[in-house]
């Protein structure tokens, strides 16, 4: 049973792996991502973003704790086949969703909101100290290391900050810059 427990003081975020194992800096995955992203539990042998699990878990879910600095996270961006779903353990959070982020809600700790796929959305904490976000990201397998997609213009923006070999090391994680906008249409409803 020690094997199936995580422990918050022994964890490494995500972007200290990036940095490590595919030369990616924590400051280009800050721009895209929450500022620090927990890799709790996922199925064993999943690729990119969500290899390497604290616990090996069942297929088709991957748990992450998002931890963001007041007034950070990650861009607008959709998962194509996967649902996300969002609770704010610490602090408070807005999510928005829709083309533009037209559309928010404020999420009070403990609050959850789940979005489908082919939502753009975005997180931000909206507090004033640093806040704790559980993130659980659920589909098939082979979608949940290669579902999120990002507009292009801000892999374009990655790029330039960055340079184009960080931007294409990133999309060898999974992530995406070509989503398709709903051409004015969001699913705000969904």
């Amino acid at each position: 049973m020690q094997k199936r427990v995580v422990r918050w003081q022994t964890i490494r975020p995500k972007q200290s792996r990036f940095e490590q194992n595919a030369g990616i800096p924590p400051e280009a995955v800050a721009t895209i991502a929450a500022k620090s992203l927990y890799l709790y539990m996922g199925p064993e042998g999943l690729s990119g973003s969500n290899q390497s699990p604290g616990i090996a878990g069942a297929d088709g879910l991957v748990v992450n704790i998002a931890k963001c600095p007041a007034g950070q996270g990650p861009e607008l961006h959709s998962h194509a086949r996967t649902i996300e779903t969002f609770m704010t353990l610490r602090g408070c959070f807005e999510i928005t969703w829709g083309d533009g982020g037209d559309h928010m809600v404020r999420l009070e700790e403990f609050d959850m909101i789940s979005v489908p796929p082919r939502v753009m959305r975005a997180f931000r904490n909206c507090g004033t100290e640093d806040a704790l976000l559980l993130v659980l990201i659920q589909g098939a397998n082979q979608d949940l290391s290669s579902d999120v997609q990002y507009q292009p213009a801000l892999g374009e923006k990655l790029a330039s900050e960055f340079g184009d070999e960080v931007r294409h090391k990133i999309e060898g994680m999974g992530w995406r810059f070509d989503a398709e906008l709903a051409q004015g249409r969001t699913r705000a409803e969904a």
